[in-house]
């Protein structure tokens, strides 16, 4: 029998994972005053996450603007609020910098941005908001400790190897249990193709290819001095924020892991289909 679709939400409360050290930080900020951007690839939770660190504020009027479904606001309304500018990255890099450049003019009391590798492109430009300070707030694929309280204890496991501990794709197979494989196919296919395109074939194509072929945790430093990737941090980075690798400490050493199997087979051209679903059963 088919399973439903599964439909992906942002997400407030109780349903909110993870992350709380994050919203309490940002929540502070935000109270006093400053404007900030959450950066992160598809579906990492940036609007549950700016949503969740407004949530209960008092005495703010915020404005929200989905920038996939609706225009940016005039400059009257945003005067003195709380305006979130959600997925950026849906507006070419041009329009990113004029209306980021329009909306200060305005003067709104906070700006809070999201968006993904074109966002954190256009405000590493020096004249971009000058006379603005945005606090980039970075996002990344759960923790293990989160993952298992996003999805159960005896499902983290089997469910990480297959989806990195990526908030979607674990979502999804946990939603789909044994027949994620087969009946989650058309949306964890896509959501993993277009994710390979955000990752490109320059050096974080290269650094990601050198980890999946480790198989294991591997420490920045030597991953550099391996793959001859210079700006190891930066290149780690922006695969870390995509959610295409996890970067945690493991026994005090800092370490890179790409243990996405979806995106990893993926690249290398490795079909799923041809691997027994029951490795990949998430019933306790």
């Amino acid at each position: 029998m088919s399973v439903t679709p599964f439909f992906p939400c942002p997400v407030t409360g109780d349903a909110f994972i993870g992350r709380q050290g994050l919203v309490r930080n940002l929540r502070g900020r935000l109270m006093n005053g400053e404007s900030v951007a959450v950066i992160g690839g598809p579906k990492l939770g940036k609007t549950s996450l700016v949503r969740s660190s407004l949530a209960d504020l008092p005495d703010h009027r915020v404005i929200e603007v989905d920038l996939r479904q609706a225009p940016p606001p005039n400059e009257e309304a945003t005067s003195g609020a709380m305006l979130v500018l959600d997925n950026l990255d849906h507006l070419s890099d041009e329009a990113i910098d004029r209306l980021l450049r329009q909306v200060s003019i305005a003067r709104p009391r906070n700006l809070i941005l999201t968006g993904s590798r074109r966002l954190r492109t256009v405000l590493d430009n020096a004249s971009t908001l000058a006379a603005l300070s945005i606090r980039l707030y970075p996002l990344s694929v759960l923790l293990d400790g989160e993952l298992r309280r996003l999805v159960g204890h005896d499902r983290a496991a089997p469910i990480a190897k297959w989806t990195g501990n990526h908030p979607y794709l674990s979502q999804l197979f946990l939603h789909y249990g044994e027949a994620a494989l087969s009946e989650g196919r058309p949306q964890w296919e896509p959501f993993v193709r277009g994710l390979a395109e955000e990752i490109g074939e320059g050096a974080e194509r290269r650094l990601l290819n050198y980890l999946i072929t480790c198989g294991r945790p591997v420490n920045p430093t030597k991953a550099g001095a391996e793959t001859g990737i210079e700006d190891i941090k930066a290149v780690a980075d922006r695969l870390v924020y995509l959610g295409a690798v996890s970067r945690w400490i493991r026994q005090d050493e800092a370490t890179l892991f790409a243990g996405c199997r979806l995106l990893n087979d993926f690249l290398a051209g490795d079909s799923p289909d041809q691997v027994d679903e029951k490795t990949c059963s998430v019933e306790p």
